[in-house]
């Protein structure tokens, strides 16, 4: 089952989705992009004479990390605020302001279609946004697919450490409301099944060390406090033995701790 993830309810799930870029100063930096290593899955499978849409793009860091070589990449996000951002780091960027469950493009129109950190934060599940990211795929067409993963450490230890913490913050009378899900292996694959797409290729995700995300991430959840303050030069760097276990883990064993799960898979 997947797993949900619950922090403070001061944000909704979206908010929380925007977090990241709104604690960002002006501007859109994508210096990080070749620090993840999803950024080699994009350049191995995304097509350089297709039409690719970044659905949920955020302030679109990924599709000015691809338009920068060449690449054509729209953008499409709920937030105004974002596709600004965007629009003044790279002038001429395509932005279209649109919900990932009502895509205002027509049906076929794109070659591929990337969702990255975003059907994880509809409570309702992933269905709606991947439906349309079939809807507007060619027969053919790419989808990456990139959501929280629900790795064996999260499911042997993490996750119940998670839920403690969550129960003990409603006990003491703090509230608390729905964020993400953390979705397995099988689920994931199912998901796609049923919204008209064949997997492909499946991979791991997180920062190359020193840095990481997923356990980073993990140590901010249980101890409850992600809006800790921190600076630059510790932000998804664990302290002592525990970055030095960290980085040896993702580059030993990654599937037992990577934070996200990236699939690529084909439209029917």
């Amino acid at each position: 089952m997947s797993y949900k993830v619950y922090l403070f309810d001061a944000l909704t799930p979206v908010e929380w989705s925007q977090a990241a870029w709104r604690r960002e100063a002006e501007g859109v930096s994508t210096d990080d992009c070749e620090q993840e290593l999803v950024c080699d899955v994009l350049l191995r499978h995304l097509p350089k004479d297709g039409l690719i849409v970044d659905a949920g793009c955020g302030t679109a860091k990924w599709p000015l990390y691809l338009r920068a070589r060449g690449y054509r990449v729209v953008g499409i996000d709920l937030s105004h605020e974002a596709g600004a951002r965007a629009r003044r780091a790279s002038p001429g960027f395509a932005f279209v302001r649109g919900d990932v469950r009502a895509v205002p493009l027509r049906d076929g129109a794109v070659d591929a279609v990337l969702s990255l950190g975003v059907v994880e934060h509809d409570e309702a599940g992933p269905e709606a946004a991947l439906r349309e990211a079939r809807r507007i795929l060619r027969p053919g067409g790419l989808l990456v697919l990139g959501v929280p993963f629900d790795n064996w450490a999260r499911r042997l230890l993490l996750n119940r450490l998670m839920t403690r913490a969550t129960e003990r913050c409603r006990a003491s009378g703090v509230r608390v409301g729905f964020v993400e899900y953390r979705f397995d292996d099988r689920e994931l694959r199912g998901f796609l099944a049923q919204t008209g797409f064949t997997p492909i290729a499946c991979y791991p995700n997180d920062y190359r060390p020193p840095l990481n995300v997923g356990l980073w991430v993990d140590h901010q959840n249980v101890t409850f406090n992600p809006l800790a303050p921190a600076s630059a030069q510790d932000l998804f760097r664990l302290p002592g033995w525990k970055g030095t276990a960290a980085a040896w883990l993702v580059r030993i064993v990654p599937w037992l701790v990577c934070g996200e799960i990236t699939y690529v898979a084909r439209a029917a």
